[in-house]
């Protein structure tokens, strides 16, 4: 496999490959996840924090659209959160063009809200929220990902060469100015799933710092953005001060 430079603190993770093939064939449950996730929706609404409310934008993963991600951004908006999705269609990866919309995107949201916005993103999804966090410390709340490459190993994963052909640029050449693996200076959640069949758990955790929770809900990488255990730790996070 291929791992990226490591950033300038030295870290270097653990290299893996990608998750095995049966491990991906089993990502098809996430459709029972997601019908068991419409069953218990209303309670977990309930249990969830209502206070304080923020402003969210939540990112989705490669070739997934805001449509993914209408569970989880459903969940925080019956609890009070002002939710945004990036409003693009589906994710094809780093095109040209697409980082710098989306920053005007982020940016619009924080002039609207008036205060720091925080950023969830899934999979290829955070490792934007990462980007937008590391160049805009100052108005990013905190950042919380699902199921992301955060560790900077793009290739442990089972769609690296998928996305090299449709975003049309290797995996470590994208068209913008980023360090995989660096983080920014603020409270960083990164939630792996157990079962991930796309990306490799241990690639879906960040370097450890005083800032940085690694944390592992069961479960697979489809399924991430209407996993309970997931939604139950965001919805924790945001509330925290």
């Amino acid at each position: 496999m291929t791992t990226l430079d490591a950033p300038a603190d030295g870290f270097s993770p653990v290299a893996t490959g990608a998750p095995g093939r049966l491990a991906l064939v089993a990502e098809a449950r996430a459709l029972a996840e997601l019908a068991a996730f419409k069953r218990v929706r209303a309670e977990l609404i309930r249990e969830l924090p209502h206070w304080p409310t923020r402003s969210v934008l939540v990112l989705p993963g490669f070739m997934s659209s805001d449509l993914a991600t209408a569970p989880l951004r459903g969940c925080l908006s019956a609890v009070g959160h002002k939710v945004s999705g990036w409003g693009r269609g589906r994710n094809f990866g780093l095109r040209p063009g697409v980082f710098e919309a989306l920053e005007a995107r982020f940016l619009e949201r924080v002039a609207e809200a008036g205060r720091p916005v925080a950023l969830i993103g899934w999979s290829l999804g955070g490792l934007y929220a990462v980007e937008l966090a590391r160049r805009y410390p100052q108005v990013t709340q905190q950042v919380i990902t699902l199921g992301s490459p955060v560790s900077g190993q793009l290739t442990a994963n089972n769609v690296w060469q998928l996305y090299e052909r449709l975003a049309g640029h290797a995996i470590d050449a994208p068209p913008i100015d980023w360090q995989p693996g660096a983080l920014p200076d603020m409270n960083f959640t990164a939630i792996a799933a157990a079962g991930d069949g796309v990306v490799h758990p241990e690639a879906a955790h960040a370097r450890p710092g005083p800032l940085v929770e690694n944390l592992v809900v069961p479960g697979c990488h489809t399924g991430l953005g209407w996993n309970p255990h997931a939604i139950r730790i965001i919805a924790d996070r945001l509330a925290r001060r």
